[in-house]
């Protein structure tokens, strides 16, 4: 369970999360995009860093983000030089330096918002504890994956459009983002969750705690990740006239765009926040 202070730095990080994405919305930021979502990926990793070590301890949370950057960037690699499991692509220099063909930010974006789903997928399944067994092996994984993959599809086709953070080369039918991207990005990261299930079932290092009682513990990373979607709600509401062209040359209405993604995060990623907040909010148990 967080102590004062740091429940105090985890509100403000959720706080500055929110006002990123609504500043990040606004048509006079675009050309800062890039910077912004480093800030963003910034706040996220720093989050669950301090939560997750609190919760799950240093060694077992090392032990989730090695498991993330590391699968996320051999996928993503793998999808650069071959087209799978995602499509074809390649990433630009807005998000800064890379290992390889991937820029450095993205493995902790992964890692961020891994924690982040991984939480509420216990909350989701009435798992108010931080223990895994051999029942939920595959009924986490799966229900964090989804919730994963929620997060890109409310950001991939600005990001890779308008934005230009990535280019799809083939373009594709998600306003230029193609149908593969979200079975791989599912696969990816349904990966990561089922590793890191084997890895607690196997070593049993994480037991329960008083601290998984307290309603604060669940309320805040599910906060965190609702406001993730204030940004697409933002940028709908702000969005311009115009258009944009993907690399297969097909033309996207640049306002449809932005009210798309708007809707798809209020039907996904907000019904997910308000289901695990009700959740939390009526289990007796929790104080």
């Amino acid at each position: 369970m967080p102590n004062k202070n740091s429940e105090l730095i985890l509100w403000i990080l959720v706080i500055f999360s929110a006002a990123l994405s609504i500043v990040g919305a606004m048509p006079s930021m675009l050309s800062f995009a890039g910077h912004l979502g480093i800030l963003g990926t910034l706040a996220r990793l720093i989050f669950a860093l301090i939560h997750g070590s609190q919760r799950l301890g240093w060694r077992n949370l090392g032990v989730m983000f090695l498991i993330a950057c590391v699968v996320s960037w051999c996928y993503e690699s793998l999808s650069i030089a071959t087209g799978f499991p995602f499509g074809h692509y390649v990433y630009t220099s807005e998000l800064g330096p890379k290992l390889g063909q991937v820029p450095l930010m993205i493995m902790p974006a992964y890692f961020g918002v891994c924690y982040l789903s991984w939480v509420i997928a216990h909350v989701l399944l009435d798992k108010f504890d931080r223990v895994i067994d051999s029942r939920l092996i595959f009924a986490i994984p799966v229900i964090a994956s989804f919730v994963m993959v929620m997060w890109d599809m409310s950001i991939d086709p600005l990001s890779s459009t308008v934005k230009h953070e990535w280019i799809w080369q083939d373009g594709g039918s998600y306003f230029g983002v193609p149908f593969s991207n979200f079975l791989g990005w599912f696969l990816c990261v349904f990966t990561i969750f089922e590793m890191w299930a084997i890895y607690l079932i196997r070593t049993k290092s994480i037991s329960n705690s008083p601290a998984d009682q307290n309603k604060s513990n669940w309320y805040l990373p599910i906060t965190f990740y609702g406001v993730i979607f204030l940004g697409s709600i933002a940028t709908a509401i702000m969005a311009t006239d115009g258009s944009v062209t993907d690399a297969a040359s097909q033309v996207w209405s640049v306002k449809a765009l932005n009210q798309t993604l708007g809707l798809v995060s209020i039907f996904s990623m907000l019904f997910v926040t308000c289901l695990a907040f009700f959740k939390v909010k009526n289990n007796d148990r929790l104080q």
